[in-house]
């Protein structure tokens, strides 16, 4: 007899599913909230392989909910420090505190409550409310909109939101199959997908011949597997070149605190956008800034530098695309003010992170 595609796909995860760190489960089965919870925030647009470090480390610093509540932003900037998109460390943060001060540390245990949290939308509530609490919820992302159109053969595009629609549909559809009172059901199904969409049904060269669905699949059918679901729109960059300067005096570097734009509250080396100048006028400009700053405070002691060229750097973040002219200082600062940190000791931005590797010799 012929299995049911969530009975096919949940027999085919049991045994091919990956050894993650946040798949660890309870007695009944099901996973721990707060772990789910942040695997989840931060495998939104980043590689598993790149979040288990980060993971294991984030759990180490902030076992529960209640020590990531206590702890300060900057704290937990720091151990997000390199993975990006440093919005969703703030979000974290700001919900462990709700979660904290108005439900004593406790999860809602469905998907609405869950949603009112700062930072968790409709992807993040339903995967902790399928995988901690059994609910019986659809979660939809990237991996999972690609298996349902070529599983159903829907001629749309990746970020089509009539794609958006079909899959969480269709997953209604195949939760409503599952049956029983099955705890580890929905969480179960959820994951397959994922994990489907993750490791066999890739966006480019699906591997069909291991897919456990493959005789249910329609594009595999029309010959179509290639070609769907339909490229996204092409995205839109904005093209930026800068000019940072890295001024080391032994383990300490001149840093300062982003303000605005991206990645507020991460800390990076002076920099300016450039304009009308060179690279060179900029670093200039640059190093007489950093003069005048030393000027300023308490018992300054003069001190010329040479400035030496380091290359560049290129850099992504959101729809930026960077090209970052590296330049050093060497010597003594002016001061010991407050703005000589080390690098290890604050969280820096991905770019900075570039940027002083560059600079080391």
């Amino acid at each position: 007899m012929k299995r049911s595609l969530p009975a096919a796909l949940r027999l085919w995860f049991l045994s091919r599913r990956r050894a993650l760190p946040w798949r660890v489960e309870d007695a009944r089965g099901l996973r721990d909230p707060y772990r789910t919870w942040v695997s989840e925030i931060m495998l939104q647009q980043t590689r598993v392989e790149v979040v288990v470090p980060y993971f294991e480390n984030f759990l180490q610093q902030f076992p529960n909910v209640k020590d990531l509540a206590a702890a300060s932003e900057e704290q937990v900037l720091k151990a997000w420090s390199g993975l990006g998109y440093y919005r969703r460390a703030r979000m974290l943060h700001a919900a462990a505190i709700v979660l904290t001060q108005d439900f004593a540390g406790q999860f809602p245990n469905h998907a609405a409550g869950l949603r009112a949290l700062p930072g968790i939308g409709a992807y993040t509530s339903a995967a902790i409310a399928s995988l901690a609490f059994g609910e019986r919820i659809p979660v939809v992302d990237g991996n999972v909109k690609r298996v349902v159109a070529r599983l159903m053969a829907l001629p749309l595009a990746a970020d089509d939101s009539k794609l958006e629609r079909a899959a969480r549909q269709q997953g209604e559809v195949w939760m409503s199959a599952l049956g029983g009172q099955d705890l580890v059901a929905a969480g179960e199904l959820n994951e397959a997908l994922m994990e489907l969409g993750a490791t066999v049904c890739l966006p480019r060269n699906p591997t069909c011949l291991l897919c456990p669905v493959a005789d249910q699949c329609l594009a595999l059918e029309q010959g179509r597997t290639a070609e769907l679901p339909f490229a996204k729109k092409v995205k839109k960059w904005v093209d930026l070149e800068m000019v940072f300067l890295v001024h080391r005096v032994g383990a300490r570097v001149l840093l300062t605190k982003r303000e605005g734009g991206w990645s507020p509250g991460m800390f990076e080396p002076p920099s300016l956008i450039l304009d009308k100048q060179s690279a060179e006028q900029a670093a200039h400009t640059l190093q007489a800034q950093s003069a005048t700053n030393h000027a300023s405070q308490a018992s300054p002691t003069p001190c010329s530098q040479e400035l030496i060229a380091h290359g560049v750097v290129r850099h992504t973040i959101t729809n930026h695309r960077i090209r970052a002219h590296v330049f050093a200082l060497a010597g003594e600062p002016g001061t010991t003010g407050r703005a000589w940190l080390d690098p290890e000791s604050v969280p820096l931005t991905g770019l900075a992170r570039k940027v002083l590797q560059r600079t080391i010799v």
